[in-house]
């Protein structure tokens, strides 16, 4: 990546399959950490994009260091990263490693267009072979998690669970049954005296 120095989506695509492979021949775990920043649009949109761009170059800094030296960070791309933790040995270890970015990213980013910026991090996290045992499904579980996190306040990390794929779902379903709705005038408004 460019601007962070990272690793980028096309490295992850080669790198993840790969690691799930020497994951499965040593009968061992893979945990999949999906970080969004929170409220990232903001500091672009007040502060400007240089301002976002130096934001993500000290944040890419920050997940870095709040990572084992085994772990390997990857941006995605906008405000998205990845991390991979090839030796999960639990799920307490990988909380740890996701607490330690949450943390390392809550503190305010000192910014050249001005210091005090809060930026909060949602993680997400799917865990080979438990959650899938393909690149895309552990890469598509870790997002829905992060979701997940999102919905509970932002600023926490998450497990992927197979229960949060089918509330997402419903969720996308009500969300386009209500446009849909909208658009064809489906709405009645009833008034009631008060």
């Amino acid at each position: 990546d460019a601007l962070t120095l990272l690793p980028n989506r096309r490295w992850l695509q080669g790198f993840l399959p790969a690691a799930i492979r020497r994951a499965a021949r040593g009968h061992g775990r893979l945990a999949l950490l999906f970080i969004d920043l929170d409220n990232f649009k903001t500091v672009n949109d007040t502060l400007g994009h240089e301002a976002g761009d130096e934001l993500l170059q000290q944040a890419s800094q920050r997940i870095r260091q709040a990572v084992r030296a085994s772990d390997h960070v990857a941006r995605l791309g906008g405000d998205e990263f990845t991390v991979v933790l090839e030796h999960a040995d639990s799920d307490e270890s990988i909380a740890h490693v996701a607490q330690s970015i949450v943390d390392a990213l809550a503190t305010p980013f000192t910014l050249t267009a001005g210091s005090g910026n809060l930026i909060s991090a949602s993680i997400g996290i799917s865990v080979y072979p438990r959650d899938g045992d393909a690149a895309e499904l552990l890469l598509k579980h870790a997002d829905v998690a992060m979701y997940a996190a999102k919905a509970a306040g932002k600023g926490c990390h998450h497990f992927y669970q197979p229960e949060m794929s089918e509330a997402l779902l419903l969720r996308l379903s009500r969300e386009r049954a209500l446009r849909q709705a909208v658009e064809r005038a489906e709405f009645v408004v009833h008034y009631q005296p008060r």
